[in-house]
């Protein structure tokens, strides 16, 4: 079960306004708190900026905070925020808040102490060797989940183009619209001469612009890309290719 507190939501989580505050909305079952996530990772982009909404979650694993920014889920340490985020969907998320983990495979604090276990018997030599390798595997496990989220969410090294010959033909050869499909739910990226992007989700309200940036030309890893103000890195992976958080969007005009 999960204890629920929206912050600058309404109840649905469907709208959000920094003068809602907190609303208290109890204990959800997990079909609850799974719907009420999906409505929340679909929140108007704008009223996202704006109002800064967030969920405070209290469920078996402790206490987490939880955001949304581009369709995505972002879990946090509610003790300490600082801390490398998870990004998770709406079923990993409940999956890993409704157990209790000693360690769990994102990196947060540990929540309060468990009491200790009442004594039993010494298990056999075998069972006990099965659990040191479990913990074993467990921990390296952990500590791979925690340096490889580390490492995804590092923004490369850009080093942006200068020389107005190469930038005047990069720009012209990057203008356009990429998709990454055809059917509703499939995101659309246009690039404009100008100096702006735009981010869209095909079927959602009409082509209502989930979020406008600007950007500027550049190379990381001898890798040409488009450096965002605020929404990171766009690698070009070739004239009707762009790559953007592993999703692949094709040229379509």
């Amino acid at each position: 079960m999960f204890t629920v507190t929206a912050v600058n939501l309404s109840s649905d989580t469907t709208r959000a306004d920094p003068t809602f505050g907190p609303v208290e909305l109890g204990v959800l079952t997990p079909a609850e708190f799974t719907a009420l996530l999906a409505r929340f990772a679909h929140l108007d982009s704008v009223q996202n900026h704006e109002a800064d909404p967030h969920l405070l979650v209290t469920a078996a694993a402790g206490r987490f905070q939880i955001r949304t920014g581009q369709g995505r889920l972002l879990v946090y340490n509610a003790r300490d925020t600082t801390e490398p985020y998870s990004e998770l969907t709406a079923a990993e998320i409940v999956a890993q808040l409704d157990r209790p983990l000693t360690t769990p495979p994102f990196k947060f604090s540990a929540s309060a102490p468990a009491a200790p276990a009442a004594p039993q018997a010494a298990p056999h030599s075998a069972i006990a060797f099965a659990i040191l390798v479990a913990g074993l595997a467990l921990n390296a496990y952990t500590l791979y989940s925690v340096f490889y989220t580390e490492s995804v969410h590092t923004p490369p090294a850009v080093i942006l183009l200068t020389e107005p010959a190469e930038l005047a033909a990069r720009s012209r050869e990057v203008v356009g619209h990429y998709a990454t499909g055809t059917q509703p739910g499939d995101r659309v990226i246009t690039v404009t001469a100008d100096g702006k992007v735009s981010f869209f989700e095909l079927g959602a309200r009409d082509g209502f612009t989930n979020g406008t940036d600007t950007y500027r030309l550049g190379r990381h890893d001898k890798k040409l890309c488009l450096l965002t103000t605020e929404n990171g890195v766009i690698d070009i992976q070739n004239p009707d290719t762009l790559v953007y958080y592993r999703d692949t969007y094709r040229r379509t005009r």
